[in-house]
């Protein structure tokens, strides 16, 4: 017998037949073909293995705050393609986290697609829905949230948020009441409970609430900035700052917390500073809408209309459907004298948005200045039908109805 070399033997030992073969062409053909069948698993092995590596390390960075290159990891984890829901809401996490809301939701989406019983994808998608106003899609996931897992405080405070927008005052605390009931501890319902609280005109309460909030979790931001917000709207601009800055000494970078501190200023009549504020927020996210629009409002106060102008034609080229920027630029270009141009950005507010009384009595002012009181009266009387109360009181005034 031949005496074989330990590494034919291997081969032998795999496949008997080998040792029928008699040249080494027909090994060398063997060897690729289990090269070739095994090739796919060793590459999901590899990419798996490498996945689980990222997270490791983009979890030590989150415990160490490390929160760029934490986010670098999850990337690279989530650029491998991988078959599990993990670093998707991981990554979602972090970005919902840093107040980008739309790049969030993406992500817990496709984290739902790899695993559509992922409970914790579907509470974190109907918080960032309820951030970005779409409720009817933050009452489908938080639902399934709660089906999937019947104890999540945040989704029930979700689902008291829904309530709350379509005006069911009653749903809505019960929802809030159970969040809280659920989980003493979840400083979201607290929050939550305050903004319902402030809704129905109870602003003592509200801001007892957003306490609680920031008790329960110190670095609660959405509580330090409704309770900015509540202090801004009592005219107490000097406690509505203190907590802004609390919070931000928390989260640096925080948009919500630097544009609520520029509402702050300019209420206060600190045009600089406001400014100040909603340009450093456009230094954070160049595509956020409303600090754009806030700008554009700034400077047609200071009669600086151009740049008005440009910062509300910026905010509708970010988001051509929605109506605030071509709103806010038909209020400039009113102020500016240019009633044709003031009118035709007003149309165009209303076709996106036909409900917004408030644009009908901003049409109806503009008429006024052009001498056309026809056109006044029915912009006020759609005004009216929408419920607003100057519109309703002037044509009480005047002795006609709607």
């Amino acid at each position: 017998m031949t005496k074989q070399t330990p590494f034919h033997a291997f081969f032998v030992f795999l496949h008997p037949d080998l040792a029928q073969m008699n040249s080494i062409r027909h090994i060398i053909f063997f060897i690729a073909a289990c090269a070739i069948s095994i090739g796919p698993q060793a590459q999901e092995y590899d990419n798996k293995a490498s996945v689980d590596s990222l997270m490791a390390k983009a979890q030590n960075a989150e415990s160490l705050k490390l929160t760029d290159l934490a986010r670098q990891y999850y990337e690279q984890a989530v650029a491998l393609g991988p078959d599990t829901d993990k670093p998707y809401v991981s990554l979602g996490k972090l970005i919902e986290h840093e107040e980008h809301y739309v790049k969030a939701i993406r992500l817990f989406n496709q984290a739902i697609a790899h695993n559509s019983n992922s409970s914790e994808a579907y509470e974190h998608l109907a918080y960032c829905l309820t951030e970005t106003e779409n409720y009817d899609q933050a009452e489908q996931a938080a639902q399934k949230a709660i089906e999937l897992n019947p104890q999540s405080a945040s989704a029930m405070a979700s689902m008291a948020l829904v309530f709350n927008s379509r005006g069911s005052n009653t749903n809505a605390q019960t929802w809030a009441k159970r969040a809280i009931e659920t989980d003493p501890k979840n400083s979201r319902s607290y929050n939550v409970a305050g903004i319902i609280q402030y809704n129905r005109g109870n602003d003592t309460e509200a801001i007892a609430q957003f306490k609680k909030a920031i008790a329960t979790d110190p670095d609660n931001i959405d509580a330090y900035a409704n309770i900015g917000t509540m202090f801004c709207i009592r005219n107490n601009f000097e406690s509505a700052l203190i907590y802004l800055k609390k919070g931000l000494q928390k989260e640096p970078k925080s948009i919500k917390l630097v544009y609520c501190m520029g509402w702050a200023y300019r209420l206060k009549g600190d045009r600089a500073r406001a400014i100040q504020c909603y340009e450093t927020i456009i230094g954070y996210d160049s595509l956020y809408v409303k600090a754009y629009n806030r700008l554009g409002e700034i400077y047609n106060d200071k009669a600086d209309y151009d740049r008005s102008i440009a910062y509300h034609k910026k905010a509708t080229r970010i988001a051509p459907n929605d109506p605030n920027g071509f709103k806010g630029m038909g209020k400039t270009y009113s102020d500016k004298g240019d009633y044709p141009k003031a009118l035709h950005s007003y149309q165009k507010a209303v076709l996106i948005n036909d409900k917004d009384h408030e644009t009908y009595c901003l049409m109806a002012e503009l008429y006024q200045r052009q001498g056309n009181s026809q056109r006044e009266t029915n912009s006020y009387k759609k005004a009216a039908k929408l419920g607003n109360k100057k519109a309703q009181q002037w044509l009480v005034r005047r002795g006609a109805t709607w």
